[in-house]
């Protein structure tokens, strides 16, 4: 077998997303990614396709947010710039700004 037909059969998928939803309960976290239509009708709501679904224990969910958010951070500073979210983003997570 070679090299390349050996990294073929071993290599994991790869997405891009641009969507999640979220669900917990007492004993995990499921997040299922998507990816949104390329050309939504004006006025109309399109769902996500499901790309892929992730299930773990909450204390994974717990540590891998503090890691994101480490990682996020440091890209902030790195760069001198923040990441730019749109304000009704906030709203409509219900979020504020200081939570980051």
């Amino acid at each position: 077998m070679s090299a390349q037909e050996n990294h073929e059969q071993t290599s994991m998928p790869e997405y891009y997303v641009d969507s999640f939803r979220m669900t917990s309960g007492a004993y995990g976290l499921t997040v299922t990614f998507g990816v949104s239509p390329p050309h939504p009708s004006p006025g109309q709501v399109t769902p996500a396709k499901d790309l892929v679904t992730l299930r773990m224990s909450l204390e994974h969910a717990k540590v891998m947010a503090m890691v994101l958010r480490r990682n996020l951070k440091n890209h902030e500073r790195q760069s001198g710039a923040p990441i730019n979210l749109p304000p009704q983003l906030y709203t409509q997570l219900g979020i504020a700004l200081e939570d980051w």
